[in-house]
């Protein structure tokens, strides 16, 4: 006597087609927050080199030595809200309101050590620390937080 096993086959693709599809979400999603962890950092480091490249002239001028303009910290907090701007229906904030939670400091004597993140600076430094929220909406799906928190830090000098 032969036993037909044809309708099992069935039943576990049925019983195993949700795992594999919140797993797939899942993956999905997680790769979607490591390229937006990307660009959020690249916008933080692109914040920090626009302040620093914003010397002081006169100071230089006069000395020959580069100092940091003191508008640094302002400047590195707008360009970080300009850069976070092209990531807005990303964010769970605005771009303006996770700039201005931004933790930024600017080393103009040197040598300095960061007290935040413990670094030493030999040169004049922008360094600007944030935790920008994002949405992840394929998590809400996977009944886990839709908000996730992205913490980054960046440091730039003159050369």
């Amino acid at each position: 006597m032969r036993r037909d096993d044809g309708g099992s086959a069935a039943i576990t693709t049925v019983l195993l087609l949700p795992l594999l599809l919140s797993v797939l979400l899942g993956v999905v999603e997680l790769g979607a927050l490591r390229i937006l962890a990307a660009r959020v950092a690249s916008a933080a480091d692109l914040a920090t080199l626009a302040a620093t490249d914003d010397q002081d002239a006169a100071a230089l001028a006069s000395s020959g030595v580069l100092r940091l303009a003191p508008d640094a910290v302002a400047v590195a907090r707008r360009y970080f809200a300009l850069n976070l701007a092209q990531l807005g229906t990303q964010l769970a904030v605005s771009p303006d309101l996770a700039a201005a939670g931004a933790d930024v400091a600017a080393f103009a004597r040197v040598p300095a050590t960061d007290p935040v993140t413990g670094w030493h600076y030999e040169r004049p430094t922008v360094r600007l620390a944030a935790s920008v929220p994002v949405r992840a909406p394929a998590f809400a799906a996977l009944f886990m937080p839709d908000i996730v928190v992205i913490n980054i830090r960046a440091a730039s000098a003159p050369r």
